[in-house]
């Protein structure tokens, strides 16, 4: 097929593609009805600064004051049972003010996912515990153990990335295609610390099971189920340079709402835990090893390179070192993660810190009567404009930088495509990225039928 008819095949796809979308009201061939779960926080930022909403501002305010300053440090255990009472609590109070309880079931369900992200990206220095680590005498077990399981996991990455998929027991057969799916795989996967929220965390380890599914599905090694599909997970892994993998699976496990983390997201996640749980776990025994002579000499030869990393890991400052590390988990890329950069411009009423908090009562928050003379009474008016008209460019900038972020990732998603299908036409490519939102495990999945 010439590259004029495959662009005209792209579009017809791309084309019959929306508007199954629009007949069915949904994307056609996704399996989890989560992946169509209306989600716009942007829109809940907007609903959270009407005037009608300030009662679940108070709340929120409030809790979040009273979680870093009532205690410095709280155990895992303590977080979660603190952080799913309020999210009980004012989920029950959405119910009651306006502009939130006249809203239909999707638009009420995505100020919920909101709520879960306004707390758990402001409360993110608290729980997710490689933020923790400088506190590591005062840590409770749980937080402690996180720490300790992503150092063992990084170590055993580390001395078996050199794993062919023969030792895994996956089937060599679709070689080179297999390395460049872990490959993709892996780097959706390390995505997963350039983000603070739980349901951000998961969207990349979906991202990352789908791609290695859809593989699967289009070599005809789906119908093995979790015995193809876990060992790919492993290799994925091993072929990943995801830090605090530990970490951040027991963030979302912990803080992830229960009613989300079903089907799709459930499986998916016990799956990561698993192939982690075994990487944890790996030597020799667990491995399918037919040349021994050919498994120690790569042994070796990765041994003494990987000995060289941990060093400079171990060392206190550095490139690669334990420091340098911790500080890019504990501060996600501002430029990827939105609640550090459009988030922040909007919500600072939210702030957790006591300085900026806003008192609680109706009565404390009413300003006194201020008298302006004639005189300054055009000084007044001016300054008043000026910081009417700051407060909107600070929006209109929010907005934009929001823009640029989405083009941005939908760029990323579009070249990653373009990398795993290089023979496969652009518009094409483009069309199906169009239709499907850029979602990179569904587009890979369709992409594969079409290739196919």
């Amino acid at each position: 097929m010439n590259k004029t008819s495959e662009g005209n095949r792209g579009r017809e796809v791309g084309q019959q593609l929306r508007t199954e979308n629009m007949e069915n009201g949904k994307d056609a061939g996704l399996e989890n009805e989560e992946d169509e779960t209306f989600y716009d926080f942007q829109l809940f930022i907007t609903q959270m600064k009407d005037p009608r909403a300030e009662p679940i501002v108070k709340y929120t305010r409030s809790f979040l004051h009273n979680f870093v300053t009532q205690k410095s440090l709280w155990s895992a255990s303590e977080q979660v049972k603190l952080i799913n009472d309020f999210k009980e609590f004012i989920y029950s109070k959405l119910a009651l003010y306006e502009p939130f309880k006249g809203l239909d079931k999707a638009k009420f369900h995505n100020a919920k996912e909101g709520i879960e992200k306004l707390i758990m990206s402001k409360l993110y220095s608290r729980c997710f515990s490689p933020c923790l680590a400088d506190e590591s005498e005062a840590l409770d077990a749980s937080h402690a153990r996180d720490l300790e399981e992503d150092k063992e996991l990084a170590d055993k990455a580390l001395e078996y990335r050199f794993l062919l998929p023969n030792h895994l027991e996956v089937s060599d057969k679709f070689l080179p295609k297999i390395d460049a799916f872990a490959k993709m795989a892996g780097k959706e996967l390390g995505r997963v610390n350039q983000y603070r929220a739980p349901r951000d965390k998961m969207v990349c380890i979906l991202n990352a099971c789908k791609v290695i599914f859809g593989f699967l599905k289009h070599s005809k090694l789906s119908n093995k189920g979790a015995d193809a599909f876990i060992p790919m997970l492993i290799y994925a892994v091993l072929k990943s340079d995801v830090s605090c993998l530990e970490s951040n699976l027991n963030y979302v496990e912990r803080f992830r709402s229960p009613d989300s983390m079903r089907g799709e997201s459930a499986y998916y996640l016990s799956s990561l835990q698993a192939a982690a749980d075994f990487i944890l776990h790996l030597n020799r025994e667990s491995l399918s090893i037919s040349d021994t002579e050919e498994f120690e000499t790569l042994y070796a030869e990765n041994k003494l390179q990987a000995d060289q990393e941990r060093a400079r890991r171990d060392t206190h400052e550095g490139p690669g070192s334990e420091a340098e590390h911790y500080r890019r988990v504990r501060s996600p890329s501002p430029t990827r993660d939105i609640m550090g950069s459009v988030f922040s411009k909007v919500t600072e009423i939210f702030s957790p810190s006591p300085t900026p908090a806003l008192p609680e009562t109706d009565e404390s928050v009413t300003a006194p009567a201020t008298f302006v003379s004639p005189r300054n009474l055009s000084t007044a008016i001016a300054n008043s404009t000026a910081a009417a008209n700051s407060t909107s460019d600070n929006e209109a900038a929010a907005t934009e930088l929001a823009r640029k972020m989405e083009q941005e990732e939908n760029t990323r998603v579009f070249d990653s495509l373009q990398s795993m299908f290089p023979e496969m036409d652009q518009d094409l490519i483009s069309d199906v990225c169009i239709a499907k939102k850029y979602r990179i495990g569904v587009c890979v999945d369709v992409l594969l039928t079409l290739s196919n």
